[in-house]
C-alpha cells in the first residue's frame, strides 16, 4: 500500500474497525482530522487528507487538497517525518516515545498542530490517545513509501 494515499488511510481505518474493543475502552472521538504531507520536491502539493472520527472510531477517510477547510485540527509536517514514524511503528509494533503524534508535535519537532482555534486545537490533545492507536494501526499495513 503506498504512502501517502486515500488507501493507506483507508487501510489504517479498517484496522482500526478490527479492534472495536481496544477503541471503547479509549472512550468516544468526536473529531475530524486533517493530515498534509508537505512532499520532498518542493515543486509538488502537499497530499492532503480527511479522517472523521465519531463514536469510538473512525468512520471515513478521504484524500483532500484542503483538509484545513473542513478539519478541526491539520497535522502538517515532511514527507521524512511521516516516513520515519511509520517506519517505527512497524519495527516496534506500536511508536515508541519519540515517535508518538503528541512528541512529533511538540515545538522544535518536524509535525506541527494547526487550528482555527485553541478549542480545536484541544480536540487533538483530547483524543490523542486514540489517535496514536489509530495511527499505530500501520504496524499491519504493508506500506510502500513513494519517495
Amino acid at each position: 500500500m503506498k504512502f501517502p494515499s486515500a488507501a493507506w488511510f483507508q487501510a489504517l481505518q479498517e484496522r482500526a474497525a478490527a479492534k472495536p474493543d481496544l477503541f471503547r475502552k479509549l472512550g468516544f472521538v468526536d473529531a475530524v482530522m486533517g493530515i498534509k504531507v508537505e512532499p520532498e520536491n518542493a515543486s509538488e502539493a502537499p497530499a492532503g487528507f480527511v479522517l472523521e472520527f465519531s463514536g469510538y472510531g473512525c468512520k471515513k477517510t478521504s484524500a483532500s487538497k484542503r483538509p484545513e477547510e473542513v478539519a478541526d485540527f491539520i497535522l502538517v509536517g515532511p514527507y521524512g517525518a511521516w516516513k520515519e514514524m511509520i517506519q517505527n511503528i512497524r519495527s516496534n509494533g506500536e511508536a515508541d516515545l519519540q515517535h508518538t503524534l503528541n512528541v512529533l508535535t511538540m515545538p522544535g519537532v518536524p509535525l506541527k498542530l494547526e487550528a482555527a482555534d485553541q478549542l480545536k486545537a484541544d480536540l487533538f490533545f483530547r483524543y490523542n490517545e486514540s489517535l496514536q492507536q489509530f495511527f499505530n494501526g500501520a504496524a499491519e499495513v504493508e506500506t510502500e513509501f513513494v519517495a
